[in-house]
């Protein structure tokens, strides 16, 4: 045992836990990560004895929870759902059972959709929703008379498109508002690294939500015009070729 070891969770005069550098050793995790998982709710204050303040063994499993699941490719937002961070509605019955369905017949597409954060798994091993909207978005295209399965392999594959695209997005858009904004990077009003990481997770959350009206923008001023162009040019498809048909018959 080294002498860290033997020290950590005891100090001569104060109290049993974990600074946050002796809870960062433990975990394998950046102090300033732990920082930003305080500042986004995932991982609950220390406890102030005084000056110190001390992290203690139920710190050390959630950070141990948040880092199993980032090794399962959820980003931070799907995993404040999936730990009650973030507000998810509770999905109706037929919508379970629907998601217990779709693991067992088509698990390679729950797999995807469980990688992009839309479905997770909860702690006794059902499917659940975990991004509500971009599900029922998908599976609202019943109304059209498109079933379950390709609404949702649809859903999966635009995912998949739009991952390139949304990280060199973030990076421009980001780059730029620093541009045009160089005080966002001026520490003179900041305290401390809480301060700073409460900030980059508003401004993250700012950036999210103007660059997802934007593109919700973009594609609702370009879509209708599209899918009725498509929609028309494979009716016309289908007419020529029922015509050719009747001819070929004679």
């Amino acid at each position: 045992m080294t002498i860290d070891e033997a020290t950590v969770g005891a100090t001569p005069s104060g109290p049993a836990g974990y600074t946050v550098e002796q809870l960062a050793r433990k975990v394998g995790m950046s102090p300033r990560n732990i920082r930003a998982h305080q500042a986004r709710r995932l991982l609950p204050p220390p406890v102030r004895h005084g000056r110190a303040a001390l992290y203690d063994d139920s710190h050390v499993r959630r950070l141990d929870a948040i880092l199993a699941l980032q090794r399962q490719g959820f980003n931070l937002v799907s995993i404040e759902a999936m730990l009650g961070v973030r507000p998810s509605d509770e999905a109706p019955d037929g919508l379970t059972a629907m998601l217990q369905r779709l693991a067992a017949d088509r698990p390679a597409l729950a797999h995807a959709l469980t990688r992009h954060g839309v479905i997770g798994r909860a702690t006794d091993g059902t499917l659940r929703s975990v991004r509500p909207r971009p599900l029922r978005a998908a599976l609202d295209l019943h109304r059209v008379r498109m079933g379950t399965v390709p609404a949702l392999q649809t859903l999966s594959e635009v995912l998949d498109s739009l991952h390139p695209v949304a990280d060199e997005l973030v990076a421009a858009v980001t780059a730029r508002m620093l541009t045009l904004a160089p005080e966002l990077v001026r520490s003179g009003d900041r305290s401390s690294w809480e301060d700073l990481d409460r900030e980059t997770l508003l401004l993250t959350r700012g950036m999210v939500n103007m660059v997802t009206e934007a593109f919700r923008l973009a594609v609702e001023n370009r879509a209708e015009a599209h899918v009725a162009e498509m929609l028309e040019n494979h009716l016309d498809t289908d007419v020529c070729l029922e015509e050719s048909t009747v001819v070929d018959n004679g």
